[in-house]
Order: C-alpha cells, then structure tokens, then sequence
C-alpha cells in the first residue's frame, strides 16, 4: 500500500470512529511521536491504520480486513518502539514462557487470545495500565508454577 493509500485509509476511519481533531492527534502522537499523517513514513502510516482498524472494528463501525500481511522487521521494529514499558514487559515474560517450553505458541494471536481471556479486552494494544499490571502478574505466577496454564 502506498503512503497515499495510508492516508486515505487513515482518514476514512477516522471519519467512521468520529475521532474530534484533538483526539485524533494525541493518538498519532501516541502511536508514532508524530502529530500528522503526511510526516510519517509508510510504516509509521500502516501501523496507524492498522491501530485504527482494530478500533472501527471492535466499535462495530468497519468490517474485518479479509487479509492481513505478516509484519515487516521494520514494521515490527516499529510497532515494539511504541509499545508502553508494561506492552514490552507483557512480551518479554510471554517469549521466556516460551523460551523455557511452558508456552508452545508465543504468536501474537494467542498472546492476544489470552489477553481477551483474561482480563476481556481483544489485544494487548487496548488495555489499561490496570489490565497490564494483571497481566504481568498473571505471567509472573504462571512461571512460578512451572507450566500450569493461565
């Protein structure tokens, strides 16, 4: 997809979650430090449109997306860069599970899987400070256990 495409695509969802100039631009800002689409690089762009997405669509005002492209390393790079302390924290324990075998599918679908089950909120990306803190404790117990599922 191109920049322009971005652009567009960002502006459509914005008009369909109704997001007030303001609130639109503190959620760029939060997302990738920059306050306007045009400044970002097509990256920065996906991953707004993208963040947007999941938004229209948990809100019910835009379909699934039938198609979703596996991450670049760039865009990857670029979405880690963005995640809070508490987003990475919640990796970091969610990759050791893995790393010492109690976890067999580290993926970001189950990651966000497990979110949903919970604390009941559809990806790591939505929740509160509050609900991270519960995960990072939920994790720390379920290393403690030694690999009875959470």
């Amino acid at each position: 997809m191109t920049r322009n495409n971005h652009t567009a695509a960002i502006h459509v969802l914005k008009s369909k979650l109704q997001l007030q100039d303001d609130d639109y631009r503190a959620l760029l800002v939060q997302l990738t430090g920059k306050a306007s689409s045009k400044g970002m690089t097509a990256s920065e762009q996906a991953h707004v449109r993208d963040h947007l997405q999941r938004l229209a669509e948990r809100m019910g005002v835009a379909q699934p997306t039938t198609r979703r492209r596996p991450l670049t390393r760039e865009q990857f790079d670029q979405v880690k860069k963005s995640a809070s302390p508490r987003e990475r924290k919640v990796w970091a324990l969610w990759n050791q599970l893995a790393r010492d075998g109690v976890l067999h599918n580290p993926s970001r679908a189950a990651l966000n899987a497990w979110v949903e089950r919970t604390v009941h909120v559809s990806a790591l990306g939505f929740c509160t400070s509050a609900q991270l803190d519960t995960l990072i404790e939920a994790l720390k117990a379920w290393q403690q256990r030694g690999g009875e599922h959470g």
